[in-house]
């Protein structure tokens, strides 16, 4: 465990909330009194941050604005202290053309995201969840990738039903060059980014222009697109729901699940206990 702990970041899905958007109470009662007590708090996720991203502290009943936001996966990075939104590696529009050109025997969506929409393929079921989580528009380009491609873009992600995720991954990974990589960062979702890009370099991007020693940041995450951030935080933990990869390269597993308020009893019970925060 750390000795010092001045910003805590956290994954969304899987994470620090439930699937349908909840945030736990045991989680949402921790964040409120390490914030009271000094401690910073932000998040760190595959989503793009957009204005909706700003007001996800009021979705989920917590009293304070967010600290830091890392987003499409390490390839964005905001705080609070600094102006505007960086912006690291991004895909070339041939690139992206290549990596769907080569995906598309396997017939499935595709998405980006764009300013303050996002632009699929089709629009199905699991598009229409995406709008709903994001707060955001699409635009239906009626399956002409060309449309995907018209500039430089943080990545392109695949959309599937979960039943395909092992075949979708193994076939995608089999494409990773030094342009591109496939990363896992959910069942039913696979996304293509530059090589260089995961949420442990925007994390230690934060790190180094805030003058905050990476020994003093907790990170919290479950799925593949975790793994680098939990690995150069101060103290990784991932949730017991976690993918076997990332839990291999976090510090500590949860005891519990985020269905079962796995991150607030964690900082509940080696932290704010240990520290007489409650």
């Amino acid at each position: 465990m750390i000795e010092k702990l001045t910003t805590i970041v956290a994954d969304i899905d899987g994470t620090l909330v439930n699937k349908g958007e909840s945030m736990m109470p045991r989680t949402r009662n921790a964040l409120e009194i390490l914030h009271r007590n000094g401690v910073l708090f932000g998040l760190s996720t595959g989503r793009k941050i957009n204005r909706s991203m700003f007001n996800r502290n009021k979705d989920w009943g917590l009293s304070f604005d967010f600290d830091i936001m890392i987003g499409m996966n390490g390839g964005q990075l905001w705080d609070k202290d600094h102006e505007g939104i960086e912006s690291y590696y991004l895909l070339e529009p041939e690139t992206m053309r290549e990596i769907l050109r080569l995906m598309s025997p396997l017939n499935i969506n595709s998405m980006i995201y764009e300013d303050d929409h996002m632009v699929t393929l089709y629009f199905d079921d699991m598009i229409s969840a995406s709008m709903k989580r994001n707060n955001m528009e699409v635009i239906v380009s009626g399956g002409d990738p060309e449309r995907l491609c018209v500039r430089p873009n943080y990545n392109v992600l695949f959309r599937f039903p979960e039943e395909r995720t092992a075949e979708v991954e193994a076939f995608a990974k089999k494409l990773d060059c030094e342009k591109y990589h496939a990363v896992r960062t959910s069942d039913g979702i696979i996304e293509f980014m530059h090589p260089a890009v995961n949420k442990g370099l925007a994390l230690h991007k934060y790190s180094e222009r805030n003058n905050i020693p990476l020994s003093e940041i907790m990170a919290f995450g479950d799925m593949d697109n975790d793994k680098e951030m939990l690995k150069e935080a101060g103290w990784g933990v991932c949730l017991l729901n976690g993918s076997d990869i990332t839990k291999s390269m976090a510090d500590v597993v949860t005891e519990y699940s985020c269905t079962e308020d796995g991150m607030g009893r964690y900082l509940e019970d080696h932290w704010l206990k240990p520290h007489g925060l409650i």
